[in-house]
């Protein structure tokens, strides 16, 4: 089960525990698993180690699921439930988002869950706050990425601007602290354009709001895997190029109450958020 303000070590320790469970339940010696599943005995052992926080690729956790008759969300340590799972077909897909389909297939699950709240966390920035040229950065320079997921985020606008649309978004605040001072990932991206970056999300925050709501997280107590859950219908969790779907109603939950989960540890509210990126930025001019 997911317990309030777990990190991700404790989300992968819970994971290596179940691991742990189904070799000792399966009768086999760990070389005789690991080739069951396709990878070799120190792949496993690397699994294994508990000085590991890095989940095996979503095909291996899969075929664990599969080949022991366990649920996925058990085996994640979404539920308590090690109820054997006949249906994991039926409740985990994995999706390619190649460029030229990632705005369709998106927009699609969107659709589909009108009027419905859409529950967010982006890989970097969310896409409906980023400038165009800041998609740039973030896409690698990709032209043919950058037109799709521009595509996707102008969707995305419209989609907001729905009378009906509900959406909450978190993020850990590190995340803005770092473009705020152009660090990590956004070293390479001129202090002009993050300004206007900056000044965008501010305009849009109180723009969009109720509609929109943004939630900050301390991301060094509290992991924010990058999902989107689309109502009750599908949780997806962005795996870079693919996407881990979650659609059987009782995993959908537990993701939902992952995300809730995480609201309530939030640091800065959404009425606070646009007051906040004002303060930091004084901060990092004053310093």
């Amino acid at each position: 089960m997911l317990h309030k303000h777990m990190d991700k070590r404790d989300l992968h320790r819970a994971f290596q525990e179940r691991l742990h469970d189904i070799i000792a339940a399966s009768g086999q010696s760990k070389g005789d698993f690991a080739h069951g599943l396709g990878i070799d005995r120190s792949a496993l052992s690397q699994i294994l180690d508990t000085g590991s926080v890095r989940l095996p690729r979503v095909e291996t956790l899969a075929k664990m699921a599969q080949m022991h008759n366990v649920s996925l969300d058990w085996l994640l340590g979404l539920s308590e439930s090690g109820q054997k799972d006949t249906e994991v077909k039926s409740q985990f897909e994995l999706e390619q988002a190649p460029p030229e389909k990632d705005a369709s297939l998106l927009s699609h699950w969107r659709m589909q869950a009108l009027g419905q709240k859409i529950r967010y966390i982006p890989f970097q920035l969310p896409d409906i706050f980023c400038l165009p040229e800041v998609f740039k950065y973030q896409m690698g320079f990709d032209a043919e990425r950058i037109r799709h997921v521009t595509q996707a985020a102008e969707d995305n606008v419209s989609y907001v601007e729905r009378p009906d649309t509900d959406m909450e978004i978190i993020m850990p605040l590190q995340r803005l602290q770092s473009l705020i001072a152009g660090k990590d990932v956004w070293d390479a991206v001129p202090a002009s354009i993050r300004a206007r970056q900056i000044c965008h999300i501010e305009r849009l925050i109180d723009e969009f709001y109720p509609t929109v709501r943004l939630f900050l997280v301390d991301g060094l107590k509290n992991y924010a895997a990058p999902v989107t859950i689309f109502g009750n219908m599908r949780a997806a969790f962005y795996l870079g190029g693919k996407y881990m779907v979650l659609t059987g109603g009782q995993s959908v939950k537990q993701t939902m109450g992952y995300f809730d989960d995480l609201i309530r540890a939030a640091v800065v509210h959404p009425h606070e958020v646009s007051a906040w990126i004002k303060n930091a930025r004084a901060g990092l001019e004053q310093g």
